[in-house]
């Protein structure tokens, strides 16, 4: 299986009116965080794990039954990185449709100031934060309803210490722009939360399209 560039590369995205735009910079393979896979192995690996899987980014499947519900996609796809790496853009409320005047944006000085708006930063953009818990945040666009990140706020998550990864969040994959989603090795290295999974879909991940009675059709 391909992996993502060792050498430093960008990923960009948004919500589907472009009201929030985000560009994520992915620094050098010796510069990235590594992760814990002595402690916390996947569940469940796609793949040889090669070396550059041995830091961030991680992209992993989430069969969480709240990501499944508040996406409303069968299944949840993240891109989890630091919060350094990421860059977001919004656009203001007060923009004129006028095709002629340039557009307003705010760029917020640190992302955790996205992953947990202020009221006035709510009130002059689209982000707006919805907590699917009390540690659990998760922005979405006010204007096209897109969901696009998840931060778990709990102060039990070791690998938030600096010491570690530093501050870390999950932009939704499916928000990265096409050019983006296609870098090489921008793929699930990854599955969690198997036993909330839905049956069918993890037997379409173990079994491929047999399990759905779907049969190699040769094409001319």
């Amino acid at each position: 299986m391909s992996s993502l560039p060792t050498t430093p590369f960008s990923v960009h995205g948004g919500c589907f009116c472009k009201a929030i735009t985000y560009t994520i910079f992915i620094p050098a393979f010796e510069s990235r965080p590594l992760l814990d896979s002595e402690r916390h192995p996947p569940k469940r690996a796609f793949g040889a794990q090669t070396k550059v899987a041995a830091r961030l980014p991680v992209i992993s499947l989430d069969h969480c039954n709240s990501c499944r519900r508040i996406s409303g996609a069968i299944i949840q796809a993240w891109f989890i990185c630091p919060q350094r790496w990421a860059t977001f853009s919004l656009l203001a409320r007060n923009t004129s449709s006028d095709s002629n005047t340039s557009e307003e944006r705010i760029t917020p000085k640190t992302t955790a100031e996205v992953l947990r708006p202020s009221k006035e930063l709510e009130e002059a953009t689209y982000i707006k934060v919805f907590d699917s818990s009390e540690q659990a945040h998760r922005t979405f666009c006010g204007r096209c309803g897109t969901p696009l990140s998840f931060l778990y706020s709990g102060l039990g998550d070791e690998m938030s210490k600096e010491e570690n990864w530093g501050p870390y969040f999950d932009i939704a994959l499916g928000t990265l722009e096409k050019e983006s989603a296609e870098i090489e090795g921008m793929r699930p290295g990854r599955q969690g939360w198997l036993d909330d999974g839905i049956g069918w879909v993890k037997q379409v991940f173990d079994e491929g399209g047999k399990s759905l009675g779907i049969e190699k059709v040769d094409t001319v």
